[in-house]
C-alpha cells in the first residue's frame, strides 16, 4: 500500500471563530436596538410636550431618569410667562388653555390667587394624589413661582412630583464656551 498524504482540513478553529463572531454581532445588534428605542422614546416625549408650549427646560448634568411617554400621570407645565397648563399624560396634546394665568404680574405678592386656582382645579383628583405628577417648568420662570406651585402640591397631600429637566444636557454644556 502506498502511503498518501492526508488532505482533511481541520475546521474546528474556523467554526469557533465564526461562532464568536456570531455572538458578537448578536450582542451588538441588541445593544444598538435598545439605544435606538431609548432615543425614539425621548424624541416622542419631547415632541409631544413641545406641541403644548415652548419650554426652555433647566439643564441637569446628573439626571439619568427619563419620563415614560406612555404615562397616565398628569403633566403640569409652567411656561416663562407664568401660565400653568395641565396635560393628561405625555401623549396628550389637549389642555391648550392654561388653568392659571399669572402673566399679568411678576410681583410675588400677586401670585397667591394663581396658587389657589391650581389647588381648586387639581385638589379633587384622587388618582393624581396617589400616582403623582410630572412638573415641567421653563428655566426662565421665576424660582419663587415654581416653588409656590410645588408648595401648593404639598398642601394637597401629593405623594410624588417628578420634575422634568432637559435630557440633552451634555450637548448644551459642551456647546458653551
Amino acid at each position: 500500500m502506498v502511503a498518501g498524504k492526508l488532505s482533511d482540513i481541520n475546521v474546528t478553529p474556523l467554526v469557533d471563530v465564526l461562532l464568536v463572531l456570531l455572538i458578537i454581532f448578536m450582542v451588538t445588534t441588541a445593544a444598538a436596538e435598545q439605544q435606538r428605542l431609548e432615543q425614539k422614546k425621548q424624541e416622542s416625549i419631547q415632541e409631544k410636550t413641545e406641541s403644548l408650549v415652548s419650554l426652555n427646560l433647566p439643564i441637569t448634568p446628573d439626571n439619568d431618569y427619563l419620563a415614560d411617554p406612555d404615562t397616565t400621570k398628569l403633566v403640569v407645565v409652567i411656561d416663562k410667562n407664568l401660565r400653568v397648563f395641565v396635560v393628561r399624560g405625555l401623549s396628550s396634546v389637549g389642555g391648550q388653555d392654561p388653568i392659571a394665568d399669572c402673566s399679568q404680574t411678576r410681583d410675588p405678592a400677586h401670585w397667591q390667587p394663581c396658587f389657589d386656582i391650581i389647588v381648586q382645579t387639581l385638589g379633587q383628583n384622587q388618582r393624581m394624589l396617589k400616582e403623582g405628577l410630572y412638573l415641567e417648568a421653563d428655566a426662565d420662570a421665576p424660582y419663587g413661582f415654581v416653588s409656590g406651585v410645588l408648595q401648593s402640591f404639598r398642601g394637597l397631600g401629593l405623594q410624588s412630583v417628578d420634575i422634568v429637566t432637559d435630557p440633552h444636557f451634555k450637548a448644551v454644556l459642551e456647546a458653551k464656551p
